[in-house]
């Protein structure tokens, strides 16, 4: 799936900005339901980028303040649903899912995603 697919899918834009106009990759704004991506993120990452920004689309500038580390994990579940959706529907096998390879394959480093990762395969297993 393409960044242009998924924002279709979810009706949201998405923009691209040059590099070094903002401080963050990406951003999403809910008021506008614009996702804003940097130009310095490669093809292969922005649909990764994305998904992860989406997630904080109920996220209230408030509430992101008082609960940032909270928000960017859900945000991160998000992400990591959706990507192992995506993985296990073109899976031959889902039950020979590898986590590792799949936590390798997108760069989840993290405890927190590693138990995400296992959780989020559990329940799209059954």
């Amino acid at each position: 799936m393409t960044e242009k697919e998924f924002s279709q899918n979810l009706g949201i834009d998405i923009e691209i900005f040059e590099d070094g106009l903002f401080p963050d990759e990406a951003f999403y704004i809910p008021a506008l339901k614009t996702m804003f991506l940097s130009d310095a993120i490669s093809d292969e990452k922005r649909v990764q980028v994305a998904l992860h920004e989406i997630g904080h689309r109920n996220h209230a500038p408030d509430t992101y303040q008082l609960f940032r580390e909270k928000c960017e994990l859900e945000a991160n579940r998000n992400m990591i649903h959706h990507l192992m959706k995506a993985e296990l529907d073109i899976a031959e096998d889902a039950t020979t899912f590898n986590y590792l390879v799949f936590m390798e394959k997108y760069n989840l480093k993290t405890i927190a995603d590693e138990i995400m990762v296992k959780e989020e395969y559990l329940a799209l297993l059954n």
